[in-house]
């Protein structure tokens, strides 16, 4: 199951598989956030460790068009 579609959602264990490469730009500090917290109990984390930090220090920017 995608971590967008497990939103609102809770398990007692998940595991987010991170890709070595590709999908950079889809992995940010909100999505990482977001697998963590549907966890009851366990969150396992399997990716590089430098593919990580990225997707930690990578984060959402929205534009909403509205000019203030």
């Amino acid at each position: 199951m995608t971590v967008h579609k497990s939103q609102g959602s809770e398990y007692a264990n998940v595991l987010l598989v991170v890709p070595p490469t590709g999908a950079r730009r889809l992995l940010t500090k909100e999505l990482i956030y977001t697998a963590i917290t549907r966890a009851k109990s366990l969150a396992i984390l399997c990716g590089a460790k430098e593919v990580l930090k990225d997707a930690i220090r990578h984060r959402i920017v929205r534009e909403s068009g509205v000019l203030g």
